[in-house]
């Protein structure tokens, strides 16, 4: 009687049928979106840590407390923010480091123009991750490759939105159908030009962004 009551479990309770409405009501794709989150996690992670320790290493050059001495206003409210999460004003330089958001760290590379420091992607094709993707944008009616300042943008546009929908449990799986073709619905837009990964490229594109740092990295996963 127990297994029969257990097999009756009505799924949209326990998870909504607003959220397994985006998986067409299939459980089983539900968490074939939740093993791909698990599979890329620590990608995410590392590349997380990267951007963050390469941008504290470059600030620190000039204040070793940068966080605490900043008079950025965003920093000024993260670092508040923190401070009353944590209930403490006497956090360390790499405590408020450790705690601030990826947005945040996105933000500092943009505003401090360290984009060309923190990485060197002109390899990168976005081909790669999606066919309907381009290298390059149009300004006057002429083609115009992405430079590396402008890839980074895309990169890092990229890889909060997928931080964010990950860590959210949303569908990461899904994608946009237009005149019978499927496109990525995890895109950017820079230069009026949208640049965007497949589903089924979002590892490939998080091991080639590794890969631009070390190599190395992928042999422990």
């Amino acid at each position: 009687m127990q297994k029969k009551s257990l097999n009756k479990v009505n799924f949209n309770d326990l998870f909504s049928q607003i959220r397994l409405s985006s998986y067409n009501n299939d459980i089983v794709k539900h968490y074939d979106n939740l093993k791909l989150v698990g599979k890329i996690t620590p990608k995410i992670a590392t590349l997380e840590i990267i951007l963050r320790n390469k941008l504290d290493n470059k600030l620190s050059e000039k204040d070793n407390d940068w966080i605490k001495n900043s008079n950025d206003e965003k920093i000024k409210k993260a670092k508040d923010e923190i401070e009353y999460r944590e209930k403490n004003r006497n956090l360390s330089h790499h405590q408020y480091l450790s705690r601030i958001s990826l947005g945040a760290i996105i933000y500092l590379i943009k505003e401090n123009k360290l984009q060309n420091f923190i990485m060197d992607v002109k390899n990168i094709d976005f081909r790669d991750y999606d066919s309907s993707n381009k290298n390059f944008f149009l300004k006057n009616k002429k083609k115009r490759n992405f430079g590396n300042i402008h890839k980074v943008g895309i990169i890092l546009s990229l890889l909060q939105n997928l931080r964010n929908r990950s860590y959210h449990w949303e569908n990461i799986l899904k994608t946009t159908e237009k005149n019978g073709k499927h496109y990525p619905r995890l895109t950017t837009k820079i230069e009026n030009t949208h640049i965007g990964v497949d589903p089924q490229k979002i590892d490939l594109f998080l091991s080639d962004l590794i890969k631009t740092f070390n190599e190395e990295f992928l042999e422990y996963y």
